[in-house]
């Protein structure tokens, strides 16, 4: 049986609010726009069987512009593959609260052959294809510690949908991850996973395919890093990575300013820029380290207009001189006067005095901290 698999669309993510010609917010209409190629590239594929594993819409609540295409898109695909299979799974974008309020996802279960399982544990039999499914949303990830997970003896072909942190796939994770010992077992014959933005072979039979498109907190740790989806063989239990056509990312080399001069800091800012081929329309961050205020303020305006007005969006990433912890004292610089509170330094004091549960990682509570107010933490979330 062969699986094509998606994963982590985010359907309905906007930023930096820039529009395209109709009025829809870029970043918008670039996810709807590989989506659809997604989709296509799937159907030329002839799967038996496509699944979803979580986050197919960036919100509870998306947008009406995404959530009417991408009706449109799953109705015209089912259309085309005559109602076959096509399981999707609730992430944690597309799970209100309270179970009550319902999700989203249910509207789609109106078009032919599309399933869904958004509140918890569901096994989905599939006879025609001699397959079953247990499916594990995100609000059903609770549920893994009280539950037994087994294939089921009746069907040739067992695969289990699972939205979730495996543990050792990131050590910035806001919550705790699952245990990898109770999802990834052989008796499996696939694994699809959803939840980290990143293609990852986890084993095998288990897989992440990440997400289609740039739509992380931080995407800096996701540039140069490819965009697609899975096609699985389930008697070979091999597969082939699929890349989609996505808008360029750059995280662009840092500069020190430690010793620059404000022409020679202007000067790398434009040669960095330059250097990269398809800076049009592209999603850029320049990263200045060691920036004294007498030196920001001498920052070439003109250049800078110049380079946002090229890019879809360009952040330039001024940092004071770091501030740090030496054996309990501040340290700063090569003097004290040089010290310049960031607020990842700022967090650091708070966090140190701040009251944790007695299970918390004090020291590796106050790490994540800093990752993700520095924009470096590896996050699949949004």
């Amino acid at each position: 049986m062969r699986v094509a698999h998606i994963s982590d669309v985010h359907l309905g993510y906007r930023a930096y609010g820039r529009t395209n010609e109709f009025g829809m917010n870029q970043r918008e209409a670039d996810v709807l726009k590989v989506f659809r190629a997604a989709l296509r590239a799937a159907l030329q594929a002839e799967p038996d069987l496509i699944v979803i594993t979580g986050d197919l819409f960036h919100a509870v609540r998306p947008p009406n512009s995404s959530l009417i295409a991408a009706y449109k898109f799953l109705t015209e695909l089912q259309t085309q593959r005559r109602g076959a299979p096509l399981v999707i799974i609730a992430g944690n974008h597309e799970t209100p609260r309270i179970a009550e309020s319902g999700c989203i996802l249910a509207l789609l279960t109106h078009i032919p052959g599309v399933q869904v399982v958004y509140d918890q544990i569901t096994q989905l039999e599939l006879p025609m294809l001699d397959a079953c499914l247990l499916c594990i949303p995100s609000r059903g990830v609770s549920e893994l510690e009280q539950r037994i997970l087994e294939p089921h003896p009746n069907y040739r072909w067992n695969l289990m949908l699972l939205h979730g942190l495996l543990e050792g796939i990131t050590p910035f994770a806001l919550e705790r991850p699952i245990d990898r010992r109770k999802i990834v077992r052989e008796e499996w014959d696939f694994i699809a996973l959803g939840d980290w933005h990143m293609y990852t072979q986890v084993a095998p039979n288990a897989l992440y395919p990440g997400a289609t498109e740039f739509t992380s907190t931080n995407i800096w740790d996701e540039a140069g890093n490819p965009k697609g989806w899975l096609l699985y063989d389930t008697t070979t239990r091999t597969h082939e990575f699929h890349t989609l056509r996505t808008r360029p990312v750059y995280d662009l080399t840092p500069i020190d300013a430690t010793e620059l001069t404000a022409d020679e800091l202007n000067g790398l800012i434009e040669s960095r820029a330059n250097s990269v081929e398809s800076f049009e329309g592209a999603i850029v961050r320049q990263r200045v380290y060691n920036v004294l205020p007498e030196l920001r303020s001498r920052i070439d305006g003109e250049l800078l207009r110049e380079l946002k007005a090229q890019a879809l969006h360009y952040q330039l990433d001024l940092r004071a001189p770091r501030v740090g912890f030496r054996g309990g004292q501040l340290s700063v610089g090569e003097s004290e006067s040089d010290a310049r509170l960031t607020l990842a330094d700022e967090w650091q004091l708070f966090a140190r005095s701040y009251p944790l549960p007695a299970d918390i990682d004090r020291e590796a509570f106050i790490v994540l901290g800093v990752q993700y107010l520095e924009g470096e933490a590896s996050e699949p979330k949004v």
